[in-house]
């Protein structure tokens, strides 16, 4: 017995509200087997300051990782497990690194997203300062999804 199936085109997918965006998310992460935790269930808190950030959909997030060395992984994996919302001081803890040394890794995921999107203004991550040292990092709630199932895909 063969089942229906409704294709939707990207552009069309990207017209809709994030809300429906995340649900259809939501379904295809279930039929891969895949657990988004909280972040396909609830709306982005009023305190995310998601503006200008870049929303990639779950094609657009393979693209991105296609080729990423293994730090960079990991990198946006913590930065996945924590739906998004992250400490740079958390992030350097695990990867055995300093904050300053992240620069580096920072700047070739702006570099990357840019490419993918091709959007010279695109970025991945808002940063806010946190007291003398560390900074508070944001990814888009969509981009957290669809990372977390190109993630999951790889493996």
């Amino acid at each position: 017995m063969s089942e229906f199936s409704i294709t939707i085109p990207l552009s069309a997918y990207k017209a809709f509200e994030p809300n429906v965006q995340q649900a259809i998310m939501a379904y295809m992460a279930s039929q891969l087997g895949v657990s988004f935790g909280n972040t396909a269930d609830a709306p982005v808190s009023e305190g995310r300051d998601e503006k200008g950030l870049a929303k990639l959909d779950v094609p657009e997030a393979k693209v991105f990782l296609n080729k990423c060395s293994e730090k960079t992984t990991l990198i946006l994996q913590e930065i996945v497990n924590r739906d998004g919302d992250f400490m740079a001081s958390a992030i350097a803890g695990i990867v055995g690194t300093s904050i300053g040394e992240l620069r580096g890794a920072w700047s070739g995921l702006t570099k990357r997203v840019r490419t993918v999107t091709k959007d010279p203004e695109a970025s991945l991550l808002n940063w806010f300062k946190q007291g003398d040292e560390d900074w508070h990092g944001i990814m888009a709630a969509q981009t957290v999804v669809s990372m977390r199932v190109a993630l999951a895909e790889r493996g």
